[in-house]
């Protein structure tokens, strides 16, 4: 079992969780998904988004540092069918995708407590 793996077990339990998984910063590809109800079987749909979402964390922590802010803490797109969430460090980040009215606080903390067993 990876360190996070735990992390990914239980945010994927959460309610309003609909996916929970580890991610190659660098390269977008799934390290590892948490058991949670997910995308079902749709391989292609979790590739696109694990892809999504490193890409936009590595674009927001240019962005971040060109304002001379440091690394981002903790990234969320909000649309009209949900939020993804992503929390990371330099080779992997965390990434949840949320139901609209799922308990964000709640899933913040856990993410960034997740986030410290990658570092």
């Amino acid at each position: 079992m990876t360190a996070y793996g735990e992390t990914l077990r239980h945010l994927a339990r959460l309610p309003g969780v609909t996916l929970a998984m580890a991610v190659g910063a660098s390269n977008g590809l799934i390290i590892e998904a948490g058991d949670g109800p997910g995308l079902g079987d749709e391989t292609s749909q979790r590739r696109h988004t694990a892809a999504l979402a490193a890409y936009l964390y590595s674009r927001a922590g240019r962005a971040s540092a060109a304002a001379e802010l440091g690394a981002p803490v903790f990234m969320r797109l909000e649309a009209a069918g949900g939020q993804l969430c992503v929390v990371g460090g330099r080779e992997i980040v965390l990434v949840t995708l949320l139901e609209r009215a799922a308990n964000l606080g709640r899933i913040r903390l856990d993410l960034l407590t997740g986030a410290r067993s990658i570092e």
